[in-house]
């Protein structure tokens, strides 16, 4: 195989292994985030009604646990909507190849999955909770697990990233300096030169010099050195 062939295919197969990259690690920090969420979301204390129902009010505690995920979550956008942008702008400079949308599509589909994993993980840490939940008697005050009711809250995460990764693709194109991209050709250097026009212009190249016609030296020749003798003088 030549090394143009080969140039070639890890071009090809640059684009998905940094997808595929980025993509694994913010799956990664979604895995993270569920214990951290678990760790430090505050719980709503009820009254069992039995078989899982728990009466709770409308304490500020009923919502702080979603409220947690969706501030956590959020912040989480904005970080890594300017890590993975910051990320791909030297990679497509250096490597001449645009990264943007490989990078976009794979940061959304990430979060989406990284919100969907911290979620699950940290509903299942409290599965104690849920359970002690499911066996109260009717009448008895019990604390809740973590839930997530509103599961819109996933959308958070992705549609901050695209956001903030939109912004500073944003910022680039009014730069002018987008990754991966060639720099735009300069349109005054492509006309050629006007031509001279003054003293100088019949020392141009490829013209040949004509002798000046008027008097003067290198002129025409002398008048009385042109001019026949006079046989009578």
């Amino acid at each position: 195989m030549t090394d143009q062939g080969r140039s070639r295919m890890s071009a090809g197969t640059r684009r998905p292994v940094a997808g595929a990259c980025l993509l694994g690690g913010l799956l990664v920090l979604g895995a993270l985030l569920g214990p951290l969420w678990w760790s430090v979301a505050p719980r709503a204390e009820g009254t069992a009604l039995g078989e899982g129902e728990v009466f709770t009010g409308t304490t500020e505690a009923v919502f702080a646990g979603e409220g947690y995920f969706a501030l956590m979550t959020a912040l989480l956008g904005l970080l890594t909507g300017y890590t993975a942008y910051m990320v791909q702008f030297p990679l497509a400079a250096r490597r001449l190849q645009d990264l943007r949308m490989v990078f976009l599509l794979a940061g959304f589909l990430g979060s989406l999955g990284g919100a969907t994993l911290a979620w699950r993980i940290g509903v299942a840490l409290d599965g104690p909770a849920h359970a002690a939940v499911a066996a109260a008697e009717p009448g008895t005050t019990v604390q809740t697990g973590l839930q997530l009711d509103a599961t819109a809250f996933l959308l958070i995460w992705p549609m901050v990233f695209v956001l903030q990764y939109g912004l500073l693709d944003a910022i680039s194109l009014l730069r002018r300096d987008q990754p991966g991209l060639p720099p735009p050709e300069d349109k005054g250097t492509d006309t050629p030169p006007a031509e001279e026009v003054g003293p100088g212009a019949d020392r141009a190249p490829g013209r040949v010099q004509e002798p000046p016609s008027g008097p003067g030296e290198g002129g025409t020749v002398d008048r009385d050195r042109a001019r026949p003798e006079d046989p009578s003088s």
